[in-house]
């Protein structure tokens, strides 16, 4: 057998593994955080906050956050008002489908669209896969001091600067990075970034758990 094809056995095209990915929830995995994930990443995706959700869709901003950090699991009432403010039906959000086990990705696939969160364009560079629990994001952080993507989130981020000067604030405390310089950090702390060069700044970020985007 050719070992390429070997090796390739079980990986599903990122084309594939993402057009699965944007609806799908597997079944083998905690259906509230998947759920909450799922809803996450088609708000994030349609260029809406949660404010946005909570104007279009009439259910409490705190509770979808809740729902979509896997806190609380909505109602069928609740689902049916989120799914019609990200213009979905409500079974979009819980048909299960399965995620391959392994994804490959060729340098001459088209990249990931970027999606706009926070003031910052943010590209995946991985596609799902089943129960993935890391994932790895391309930060483009516009010419701006002010700081970007303020939050907070259980597990852990890994930040390195590919180009540029940029600012991590977490708990108050500023980190300055530049080029090559990398950081490793609890998110469960709010943290945000900002850029302090003249030029646009580019970050790889390694994050768990993967950010549903």
């Amino acid at each position: 057998m050719n070992p390429t094809v070997a090796h390739e056995a079980g990986c599903e095209a990122p084309a594939e593994a993402a057009r699965a990915g944007a609806e799908a929830v597997s079944s083998r995995s905690n259906p509230a955080a998947e759920l909450g994930r799922r809803i996450k990443m088609l708000r994030i995706g349609r260029g809406m906050t949660l404010k946005d959700l909570e104007e279009r869709g009439g259910i409490s901003a705190t509770h979808v956050s809740e729902i979509e950090r896997g806190k609380a699991s909505p109602t069928i009432g609740a689902l049916g008002r989120i799914a019609a403010a990200l213009g979905l039906r409500p079974a979009t959000l819980v048909e299960p489908r399965s995620l391959p086990d392994c994804c490959l990705r060729r340098a001459s696939d088209s990249p990931a669209l970027p999606v706009q969160w926070g003031g910052a364009s943010i590209a995946s560079l991985t596609c799902p896969t089943h129960e993935a629990s890391v994932g790895l994001h391309l930060f483009t952080l516009p010419i701006a001091r002010d700081v970007l993507l303020q939050h907070r989130h259980d597990g852990e981020e890994w930040v390195t600067v590919l180009s540029g000067v940029a600012e991590i604030r977490i708990d108050g405390r500023a980190y300055v990075l530049r080029e090559g310089d990398s950081l490793h950090f609890h998110a469960n702390h709010p943290h945000g970034y900002a850029n302090l060069g003249s030029a646009p700044a580019t970050l790889l970020v390694a994050g768990r758990p993967r950010l549903a985007i």
